[in-house]
């Protein structure tokens, strides 16, 4: 299963096997920010039943590069695809922020 299969079917489960063992997440604040699969889902652990209510859509795709409106509270994902795995999630405040983002050559 691919990572935009995952999103499209809304499967959590799946889309944590996807992720890299050694995949970063790096939020809007300080201290948001895990380093490997284990911690990230942790975090989607502690989201409870906020993840009930996520309706992930795809905004955007290019290359190795997916960006999602994971439908919760405005902010979008980018996720960046290394061998068909999950490497880095990045989030911005909004869907103008994450599609610049990708439109320019990102910094990581």
């Amino acid at each position: 299963m691919s990572v935009r299969e995952a999103i499209e079917r809304r499967s959590l489960g799946d889309f944590a096997d996807l992720l890299a063992p050694d995949v970063v997440w790096v939020g809007l604040w300080p201290g948001e920010l895990c380093r490997n699969r284990t911690d990230v889902l942790e975090m989607f652990g502690r989201l409870g039943e906020r993840t009930l209510q996520v309706r992930p859509t795809i905004v955007a795709e290019r290359e190795e590069v997916i960006v999602v409106d994971p439908g919760l509270d405005g902010r979008h994902h980018v996720l960046v695809l290394a061998e068909e795995l999950v490497s880095e999630v990045r989030v911005y405040p909004d869907r103008v922020s994450a599609l610049a983002a990708v439109e320019e050559r990102p910094p990581w």
